[in-house]
């Protein structure tokens, strides 16, 4: 074996470390662009039933009307909004990471994706607070 042979060898890994490199890459943007997509329409929707779960039990089963009524939903449509914008948040963060394992995506997704929908231990997240 002469050192061509293994300059030609060398070649021929860096350029398949480059593809799956460029593949990685392209699949990870795939899997953001869709999740982004699916996160802000599964918000919306946990939203919208919150605010309407919100206004059944307020005008339906409480019976409140009048300014009481009116003061007391405004406030509940600003807890609705941050409550539904926070629980989105952590089911788009499970079903992603479901998601994830469900269909293998571990060697095609990029380090930094797989990183972040992981779950961490607990003592990883002790070691992260340290540094």
């Amino acid at each position: 074996m002469s050192f061509e042979d293994l300059d030609e060898k060398v070649k021929e890994q860096r350029k398949k470390d480059a593809v799956e490199y460029r593949n990685k890459k392209r699949y990870s943007s795939m899997f953001m662009f869709f999740a982004s997509v699916f996160e802000i329409i599964e918000t919306l929707i946990v939203m919208i039933v919150l605010f309407v779960l919100v206004a059944f039990i307020m005008f339906r089963v409480f019976g409140a009307t009048g300014d009481i009524g009116q003061t007391v939903f405004s406030i509940m449509t600003i807890v609705v909004f941050f409550g539904g914008l926070f629980l989105g948040f952590f089911i788009y963060k499970r079903v992603m990471g479901w998601v994830i394992q469900k269909f293998k995506l571990e060697d095609k997704l990029s380090k930094e994706i797989l990183d972040h929908y992981r779950k961490r231990t607990k003592e990883e997240k002790e070691a992260e607070l340290r540094k």
